[in-house]
């Protein structure tokens, strides 16, 4: 058994907070944010923003550092996909005819 449960915590809120940075990665290199869930990138947000007050309120340092950092990664995806690279415009390297 893991002697400080804090660490598994610590461990798991890694996993999860960088578990979006592939795909913002692939973002921002393919510039083409189309094939994101809008609903889906809301909902991730929604619940790294939930848990990050439950971690607040009752003072626990996992779940607080790694929501944020979920919460900047998931909100930087809706950026990208909303204003940055949306389906009704193309790259600014692609020529339209």
């Amino acid at each position: 058994m893991i002697d400080n449960p804090e660490i598994l915590g610590l461990f798991a809120g890694f996993l999860t907070a960088f578990s979006t940075l592939p795909q913002t990665l692939k973002i921002i290199y393919s510039k083409k944010g189309e094939d994101l869930s809008g609903v889906t990138l809301f909902m991730l947000n929604g619940s790294y923003f939930l848990w990050l007050v439950y971690g607040i309120a009752l003072n626990l340092l996992s779940v607080i550092l790694w929501n944020v950092i979920a919460l900047f990664f998931g909100t930087t995806l809706i950026i990208l996909k909303l204003f940055v690279w949306t389906n009704n415009r193309p790259p600014k390297n692609i020529s339209v005819p």
